[in-house]
């Protein structure tokens, strides 16, 4: 049998438009808590908007942006961190009509350049500052010739009242001419080298992740979820802020992680649903107040996460963090398990396909489909995929028959799940055998004592290339190299088993500059120099 399968049949009846999808869940939770903020911009003051509040907000955007001369189509960026005013601006752009453009706030100025001048934004909302890296100051000094206006929220309510005498049923007939096939969305990728590049998604991608993510997550009226991820990636834009909506629960915001500021949050806002990182959540429970922080509203949590060990959580057992498979190309999941689909199918594999998508995996050098349970690269098609990147035609993005090559190494077995093993490009050759970095680093996510791990590949006269794992321990807890090779050896192929372990201490594996991804280039050249190769 060939690994050639396809999800259930997409049958959404909700809006797929991001306008459709504002107006419908803020009319169906009008009253409902949607956002809670405690604004620095306001000396900490606690911002609380219902979703009354985010559409008359987001309506006020809409129409101050078409007074600016917004037109249909045109390209205006967003440049905040977590605050109401960001999620009024996502919106506000979709209901003017407008392209919008989520940017990373960690983005240094030779990198906001390139991306206003990729992104063709003419109009940027931003703030002042976000932890330290200045924004507004820095965009406007720079010269992009179509970029007419940047905006603070200082400016918030001279910008606003701009739209007083724009008719508020222009937005209302501008939503009723936007079509889920109208482009809505452009997202910039976070690598760890490359030049980020932009993916242009239409009006269906993000919506119809919002819905079937609250779904995936369990979300009700009741979530109170938190989270400090930002919108300028999918997981803080769909699984934060669309699938809490969507679901019609309220997002306790923070703009950047601070784990005390956070445990605060969490205990004052009687919060359900911790949405974290690995190593944030570590850094809780690292904090000295963990242990006298009120948890007991949290019920989302899971296993042997952090918080389902806290003794005032007593969780519910039938949740479990969903997981899944996708990309910013396909703006989020393409195949996911569902929060009650029990931790073994969790350990299992990336889940089955989402509604609407198809898959395969096929020979990377043949391009024929591979039978079921065989390891080859995952081609995709499916409703939430992009309609290509920035600056490239549409037909450089996809092969002759429409399918878009993802790079990622994976199979699929007689149940139609998906297993992902990695990437193509970062596939180790070592002794003839294929070894993926990311099957290695998920097992080590079990060891209590490695608190961040990296494989990289270096080269090796006999082998070709080795594996070397770069791990930092948790603070205090003594290991060598013989420890986890011992563990490793329990879960993966004798093969697979990094040749050689390298110890760092806390701060020396060298990170991106938004702290989330290691900088692998620089990582290889210390290791080269720690192993004498370089």
């Amino acid at each position: 049998m060939l690994a050639d399968i396809s999800g259930p049949e997409l049958d959404v009846s909700e809006p797929l438009t991001l306008g459709g999808f504002l107006l419908e869940v803020c009319s169906r939770y009008a009253d409902g808590e949607a956002l809670v903020f405690d604004d620095p911009l306001r000396d900490g003051a606690t911002v609380r908007w219902t979703y009354a509040d985010l559409e008359r907000e987001s309506r006020n955007v809409a129409r101050a942006l078409l007074a600016l001369g917004v037109s249909r189509g045109d390209h205006v960026a967003t440049l905040m961190g977590n605050r109401p005013e960001a999620v009024a601006a996502f919106f506000g752009v979709a209901l003017a009509g407008a392209v919008v453009v989520p940017l990373s706030t960690f983005s240094t100025e030779p990198e906001l350049d390139h991306l206003l001048r990729a992104s063709d934004a003419s109009v940027v909302l931003t703030q002042p500052a976000v932890a330290g890296n200045s924004l507004a100051s820095v965009v406007a000094g720079l010269s992009i010739p179509q970029l007419q206006h940047v905006v603070s929220v200082t400016e918030w309510p001279d910008f606003l009242a701009r739209g007083d005498d724009v008719d508020g049923s222009a937005v209302d007939e501008i939503v009723a001419k936007t079509a889920p096939a109208d482009l809505a969305l452009i997202l910039f990728s976070s690598g760890s080298t490359a030049t980020p590049k932009g993916m242009l998604h239409n009006h269906r991608a993000p919506t119809l992740q919002f819905w079937v993510q609250s779904r995936l997550f369990g979300r009700t009226p009741a979530t109170r979820m938190w989270t400090a991820l930002p919108m300028f990636w999918t997981a803080g834009m769909n699984t934060a802020m669309g699938a809490t909506l969507a679901a019609g629960g309220c997002w306790v915001m923070q703009e950047g992680f601070d784990p005390g500021k956070a445990l605060a949050l969490l205990e004052r806002e009687r919060v359900t649903e911790p949405y974290t990182l690995p190593h944030q959540a570590r850094a809780l429970s690292e904090h000295e107040r963990w242990l006298a922080t009120d948890l007991s509203a949290l019920r989302c949590v899971y296993g042997k996460a952090v918080f389902a060990k806290h003794p005032t959580v007593n969780g519910d057992s039938g949740w479990q963090m969903p997981v899944g498979w996708g990309m910013s190309e396909t703006c989020a999941f393409i195949s996911a398990h569902a929060y009650d689909s029990g931790r073994d199918a969790m350990k299992r594999s990336m889940g089955t396909l989402l509604p609407g998508n198809r898959l395969r995996v096929v020979d990377p050098d043949t391009g024929e489909t591979l039978p079921v349970g065989v390891d080859g690269e995952l081609v995709i098609k499916g409703p939430t995929m992009m309609e290509g990147y920035v600056g490239k035609p549409r037909e450089g993005s996809f092969d002759a028959d429409g399918w878009f090559h993802t790079g990622d190494v994976g199979y699929v077995d007689e149940q139609s799940e998906v297993h992902w093993t990695g990437r193509r490009t970062e596939m180790i050759k070592t002794g003839g055998a294929n070894v993926s970095p990311a099957e290695i680093e998920v097992q080590l996510r079990a060891h209590p004592g490695v608190k961040l791990a990296r494989v990289i590949a270096m080269p090796d006269e006999r082998l070709d290339q080795i594996a070397v794992l770069c791990v930092e321990p948790v603070d205090g807890v003594a290991m060598d190299a013989a420890d986890l090779q011992t563990f490793l050896r329990g879960r993966l192929a004798a093969y697979k088993v990094p040749k050689k372990v390298v110890f760092f201490r806390p701060g020396e594996i060298p990170m991106t500059a938004n702290g989330t991804k290691v900088a692998d280039d620089r990582l290889k050249s210390q290791v080269a120099e720690m192993m004498g190769t370089s």
